[in-house]
């Protein structure tokens, strides 16, 4: 696995050359030799931790690599949902965590662990908006509850920057820097208010280091709780 995606990124430095160059042959003979080589990574079954912790890590460093370029965010969301559903979906065993997340209030899962293991089974059953951001600031995962409230699939939000989906503004001013230090390795929750068409909605957001089952830091865990403005008006004078 090391080595093909070592020749990957020779061959992938190569075209950038050659696009700088504006080679035109050359662009089109390495473009036609990367192709192969991505679907071999990406069809592999890795069957032990490292080769599967190589592929995660190709797919981060891929999507940050290519975050500027739409039509190769669309592809490369595609690829990381084809790692997730490979490695992540079929986990066995969870039934009685996944019901005692649907019991007893989902949110509290995430606060007796300062980590998170992405566990796509029961972060869909559970009714808060999750999210996992990845370096550079792309869509990891989302599960159905976050789908559902931008009326889109899972899979069309994977590869979408963060910001496109709560504003370039609030990102900039609110969100970026926890989702920094969250990438870091630190876990922290911030509470804000969000103006609707309905009324003042309060947002509780809860950030901690996500990882793969092969203990992959995969990007920041995004839970969402919303609930409505319960404080009292200010009586006016």
């Amino acid at each position: 696995m090391e080595a093909l995606i070592d020749l990957f990124w020779s061959k992938y430095r190569d075209l950038q050359s050659a696009v700088d160059k504006d080679d035109p042959a050359k662009v089109l003979l390495l473009d036609r030799q990367l192709d192969p080589l991505l679907e071999a990574i990406f069809q592999h079954e890795g069957a032990d931790q490292a080769s599967i912790q190589a592929q995660f890590q190709f797919a981060l460093d891929l999507l940050k690599e290519e975050a500027d370029d739409s039509g190769c965010v669309h592809r490369n969301g595609h690829l990381l949902q084809t790692l997730v559903e490979r490695y992540l979906a079929p986990q066995l065993g969870r039934a009685a965590t996944v019901r005692a997340a649907g019991e007893t209030g989902s949110i509290a899962v995430f606060e007796s662990n300062p980590n998170a293991v992405l566990d796509t089974v029961l972060f869909d059953r559970i009714p808060e908006r999750i999210m996992v951001v990845a370096p550079g600031y792309r869509i990891f995962y989302s599960n159905e509850t976050n789908a559902l409230r931008f009326g889109q699939t899972k899979e069309k939000l994977l590869g979408r920057h963060f910001a496109d989906l709560v504003g370039v503004y609030h990102f900039q001013r609110d969100l970026r820097e926890p989702i920094d230090r969250c990438l870091l390795g630190e876990s922290l929750s911030l509470t804000y208010a969000e103006q609707r068409e309905e009324g003042t909605v309060v947002v509780r957001c809860r950030m901690s280091p996500c990882f793969s089952n092969t203990s992959t830091q995969v990007g920041a865990l995004v839970v969402i709780q919303e609930m409505p403005d319960r404080r009292r008006p200010r009586p006016s004078n």
